[in-house]
């Protein structure tokens, strides 16, 4: 989009009229109005179709005792289907009012999974099930790629990661310390949904599909490297070592190595094809296969020491550089807050972690307060010159 600077730069050198300079003014305002109204439809056709999705759950719950098994499941069924019609409808049949059919279809989406508990609750099937949520995936990923619905690939990206933890963990039983290896399996999991979203980029109908794919790994990934990054998940203590012996129990270990074997080949073909015409591919896809590898290691092979505590830090701060160079030289503002969020979240935390017990109390809350401060200023000054910046 043309800037006003550009504009008036324009016109200051006689390439252009002066009405063509107010002319194009106009076409920029315009589109500014245009895209903030599309913004509020949105949120307001977003908001609406969640009230109505839990009206109607509420309505089935407190009406559970008086209807029938089949007036229940009657009543839902045709809730889920009538509701994503009508989205349809909106958004591609007749496509007049595509905001509020794309709200309705991510009703539709929710609405299904519903159904698909309630049947279970009415039949006894625990409501842990990794089935139940595998079912409710599968019948939602149809919508993602017949109609590249991005909300839908996002709640995709959601049910994915809860399956992942359920088919691993819900079933078979926790086992004394299996939940401390969770950080591990979301890491490689997300440098699977990462890789995978790559390869998406192959279909043009799809580039919105796969960004929404790499946005939610990026955040999975970014949120389980930060917690590796703890002595509690990484670390050794006198009495505990996190991933130490026959603590994890065999399907744990032989699920992340799957995982991570699926991520590595994924990764290698991104490497040698580059589906996303990425000036930056092999840098994504070394970090890829650093990071597994990097998992694989202190999976398989933990240390007594705190050295990968060490590791997991710079290996973050590395990702949190790469992160906003990437989307600086992209001018893509959601991976620049994101890259900014966890180097705030990283300082915060390692300042306590540093400091705590060096400085007086008084001494550490006012230095750390300042140092926070005129941090959140220089980044929101900087965030908010990105923002302008990519946005014209």
């Amino acid at each position: 989009m043309v800037e006003d600077s550009q504009i008036k730069k324009w016109f200051s050198e006689g390439l252009i009229t002066q009405q063509q300079a107010q002319t194009m003014q106009a076409d920029v305002v315009a589109h500014r109005k245009e895209r903030s109204s599309d913004k509020l439809i949105v949120v307001i056709s977003t908001i609406g179709a969640i009230l109505l999705g839990v009206g109607a759950v509420l309505f089935v719950a407190s009406n559970w005792q008086v209807l029938s098994s089949l007036t229940k499941v009657f009543l839902m069924t045709g809730a889920t289907f009538g509701v994503s019609y009508l989205g349809y409808l909106f958004a591609y049949d007749r496509g007049n009012l595509p905001k509020v059919g794309a709200a309705l279809l991510f009703l539709g989406a929710l609405l299904f999974g519903a159904t698909i508990f309630l049947v279970a609750q009415i039949y006894h099937v625990q409501a842990n099930s990794h089935f139940l949520v595998l079912l409710w995936l599968a019948g939602i990923l149809p919508l993602v790629y017949v109609l590249a619905s991005v909300p839908i690939a996002a709640l995709s990206v959601l049910l994915l990661f809860i399956w992942i933890a359920l088919f691993l963990f819900g079933d078979r039983g926790w086992a004394s310390n299996d939940w401390i290896a969770l950080p591990v399996l979301y890491l490689v999991s997300g440098v699977l949904l990462f890789e995978a979203g790559g390869l998406h980029y192959q279909w043009e109908k799809l580039q919105t599909v796969a960004r929404t794919y790499r946005i939610g790994a990026l955040k999975v990934g970014m949120l389980s490297l930060f917690l590796l990054t703890f002595r509690f998940f990484s670390g050794h203590y006198e009495y505990w070592n996190p991933v130490a012996g026959d603590q994890i129990s065999p399907q744990i270990r032989t699920g992340i190595a799957l995982v991570a074997a699926v991520a590595v080949l994924l990764a290698v073909g991104n490497l040698l094809r580059n589906p996303s015409k990425s000036e930056t591919w092999r840098i994504e896809g070394g970090i890829s296969l650093g990071l597994v590898g990097l998992a694989l290691l202190f999976f398989f092979f933990p240390s007594a020491t705190n050295i990968y505590v060490l590791i997991f830090n710079l290996t973050l701060a590395g990702c949190i550089g790469v992160l906003i160079a990437i989307g600086y030289q992209r001018e893509d503002i959601r991976i620049v807050n994101m890259g900014m969020s966890y180097l705030s979240l990283l300082v915060v935390v390692r300042y306590f972690d540093f400091f705590w017990s060096l400085l007086s109390r008084s001494t550490f809350f006012m230095v750390g307060g300042a140092v926070l401060v005129l941090g959140g200023i220089a980044l929101e000054q900087k965030r908010r010159q990105l923002k302008a910046r990519f946005s014209k």
